[in-house]
């Protein structure tokens, strides 16, 4: 069987849904106009069903009974699983001939909020069969424990951000396909650049999105704290490979003005 036309979202607690779910939602109903929207709650579900639940539950961590409603309900039904701030940008259709899929949310996270199977998978069940053998509630989030599980049960290597295929028909997406918020492209230039003669390769294509690269990083808001946060607290990528792309006269004519600057 392919994946159903199904989405499935979790919203427990009975508190009213945030203002931007209705852009989320806004945008499921536009690019998805014919599939079915399944709201789980604690009217059509079960929030007694096992151990680990009920106590999530009794603490009103309503985040964790979704973890266990979102596989509970592809498991049985199939469909995409989406998280409420997830916005779609596209049709999706071209993904349901998967038995199975989910995309990185970053290095070493190879599973994000956007999870779809097809009814009956073994990926889900074995989702639920880990909580059904937890005795105690713990704040170990969905992510951190479903990548754990696409390491050692189906050996993904986390640390590639790439397309990967993997066993029982499990297909793990980039970040940049379900998590990244991206600009849409529906074209590419390659500056092949017939129209004049040389003997050397064109280098604007470089140019161009090595402009682009570098213009998102020099905006990017409280970037001095965010990439100390990725590089010293996060540890997921080292500062001098990123330094060492810069030339080093660049970089000690811009510590010499910062110095002077400090004086």
């Amino acid at each position: 069987p392919m994946i159903p036309k199904k989405i499935h979202y979790c919203w427990f607690g009975g508190n009213p849904l945030p203002e931007s779910f209705t852009i989320c939602l806004a945008s499921w109903e536009k690019y998805l106009p014919d599939y079915e929207i399944i709201e789980w709650n604690e009217t059509n579900f079960d929030i007694h069903c096992c151990e680990y639940v009920r106590k999530a539950a009794e603490n009103r961590k309503w985040a964790f009974v979704s973890d266990y409603a979102r596989a509970k309900a592809l498991h049985e039904q199939g469909g995409i699983y989406m998280d409420i701030d997830v916005e779609v940008k596209h049709n999706l259709d071209e993904f349901l001939c998967h038995r199975a899929f989910s995309g990185f949310e970053i290095v070493g996270s190879p599973f994000t909020a956007l999870w779809a199977t097809e009814p009956g998978h073994p990926w889900p069940k074995k989702v639920l069969d880990f909580y059904h053998g937890k005795e105690d509630f713990d704040l170990t989030t969905n992510t951190v424990f479903v990548s754990e599980l696409l390491k050692t049960e189906y050996q993904i290597d986390a640390q590639r951000d790439e397309y990967q295929e993997l066993a029982d028909g499990i297909v793990i997406y980039p970040s940049s396909y379900f998590c990244l918020d991206l600009p849409k492209n529906y074209a590419a230039h390659h500056f092949v650049g017939t129209w004049h003669d040389r003997d050397t390769p064109n280098p604007f294509k470089d140019f161009v999105h090595t402009f682009f690269y570098l213009k998102k990083v020099s905006q990017l808001k409280n970037g001095k704290r965010e990439i100390h946060n990725v590089v010293n607290n996060m540890k997921i990528i080292e500062a001098d490979e990123i330094l060492n792309q810069f030339p080093l006269k660049m970089l000690l004519s811009h510590l010499f003005r910062r110095l002077k600057k400090l004086k």
